[in-house]
């Protein structure tokens, strides 16, 4: 076997540290807010149309978040990663994976640690999710920052592999099977950068996290894969990044790695640092007096953005320029930035929006502090004024990032967002309660019983 598929059956053998454990208690809650804010969205609802639901547990079934209905596990990990990456509100990893770690491993986890009859440690869902998400930076240490430049969305290719360590190992695959399963995955993997601003995003992440663990049940049924599926000379790793011998990969870090982001905006980590700068100088402007806005990223960062102007919530989430000016008119950038009354016709349904829009520059720089992704997720942020005055301010990293980490009072704040989304803020905080308790088995079914009794009540009771 290859170094790293030797990392997979290490990968799925071992344990976690108490430390991992007690940071991705608070991770997973923070997707499953986010998936459940996206619960109620038409789009979600589109696509369980097109799946086999059941209204009755049956054995082997899991739940569809926030719905009340049960389907097949990997019909429900589908639902769960296309919701947990909807509104583009979920973690991400910035310099080895370069992709969203959570949604397409906890996708998995949750469809197999939630199977109706069948008894799992609660422990499971913890352990499985956590190997999940150092799959996908194990394999993108050896295949970025290359693949990510030659336009490969991460989250998608590696997402299929990261799900099927996290099913693997909920459902105690041998170290062999779970090599089979990752060969498996290497069919499968797909999915490019040119899908962000539609609906193709999203549904790559669910798409990766419903292959992954389709993979995993078709190995533990004892298929095969190719042996090069993965690392050969013709394998997905070569396809990809266009070299071989493929670079080594590195030892999986410690949960969370060093690139982790836990977002406090439903928007593109790329805009974070310049949206966080754009709220700490607001204070000492009104939206009139400013002339002009200049944001300066790194040049790498804005390849990611889009550039023209949005004509949708979806496209505005990957907009500078929107997500810059929101913050500045309102003070906040939250869901309801990029929600159903946020654009009409093709543009922003806000005019101050709109017009401080106009008075944005961008400006691509090369000082930022960047590691191996080779892309800085600071920003340069400026203010001038129609007098004169200029008030100026850097952050050298994302929000959320590990070396600038959310607050309490943050993540309680965005999950109460979250949360209203499906249950309206008179109930949200009684929701809250049933949210922190998610990352063990019994606290999700307690949360997915809340939710159906508002689907059905409109009430918690």
């Amino acid at each position: 076997m290859s170094t790293l598929e030797n990392l997979f059956s290490e990968l799925v053998s071992n344990g976690v540290t108490r430390k991992e454990r007690d940071y991705a208690k608070t991770t997973i809650c923070d997707t499953v807010a986010v998936a459940v804010a996206a619960t109620r969205d038409a789009r979600s609802k589109t696509l369980l149309d097109t799946m086999a639901t059941s209204d009755r547990v049956q054995k082997g079934y899991s739940p569809l978040l926030g719905t009340g209905a049960w389907a097949h596990p990997v019909d429900a990990a589908l639902h769960f990663g296309f919701c947990a990456h909807l509104l583009d509100f979920d973690d991400d990893e910035t310099e080895m994976a370069m992709a969203h770690l959570s949604a397409p491993s906890l996708g998995a986890a949750y469809a197999v640690a939630n199977r109706a009859q069948v008894g799992l440690d609660h422990d499971s869902l913890v352990e499985s999710y956590i190997a999940g998400c150092k799959a996908m930076v194990v394999i993108g240490s050896a295949w970025n920052p290359k693949m990510h430049a030659k336009g490969w969305h991460p989250t998608s290719v590696l997402g299929i592999f990261g799900a099927a360590m996290a099913a693997a190992k909920g459902m105690e695959l041998s170290a062999d099977q779970t090599v089979q399963a990752m060969r498996l995955a290497a069919s499968l993997a797909s999915g490019g950068r040119g899908a962000f601003g539609g609906m193709g995003k999203p549904l790559q992440v669910g798409q990766a996290a419903a292959s992954g663990l389709r993979c995993a049940l078709l190995a533990q049924a004892d298929w095969l894969a190719s042996p090069g599926a993965i690392t050969g000379g013709k394998g997905l790793g070569v396809s990809l990044s266009g070299e071989f011998p493929q670079k080594e990969p590195e030892e999986p870090e410690s949960f969370p790695p060093d690139g982790f982001v836990t977002k406090i905006f439903p928007s593109c980590t790329a805009t974070h640092a310049a949206v966080q700068l754009a709220l700490d100088l607001r204070k000492q402007h009104t939206v009139q007096e400013i002339e002009q806005v200049e944001c300066c990223l790194d040049p790498g960062a804005i390849k990611i953005l889009q550039e023209e102007m949005p004509s949708t919530g979806d496209e505005a989430r990957f907009s500078l320029a929107y997500c810059v000016s929101f913050a500045i008119v309102h003070g906040k950038l939250g869901l309801s930035a990029f929600g159903p009354g946020a654009f009409s016709k093709g543009d922003s349904s806000d005019p101050s929006v709109r017009d401080l829009m106009e008075r944005i520059v961008i400006v691509p720089t090369d000082d930022l502090p960047k590691g191996p992704s080779g892309i800085a997720t600071g920003a340069h942020l400026q203010i001038k004024s129609v007098n004169g005055s200029v008030d100026r301010a850097t952050r050298i990293a994302a929000p959320g990032s590990t070396s600038q980490p959310t607050s309490t009072a943050e993540l309680d704040s965005k999950w109460t967002d979250c949360l209203s989304q499906v249950s309206g803020p008179k109930h949200a905080e009684r929701l809250l309660p049933l949210l922190k308790a998610a990352s063990r088995v019994d606290g999700i079914t307690k949360l997915n019983d809340a939710l159906r009794e508002i689907n059905a009540n409109g009430q918690v009771t």
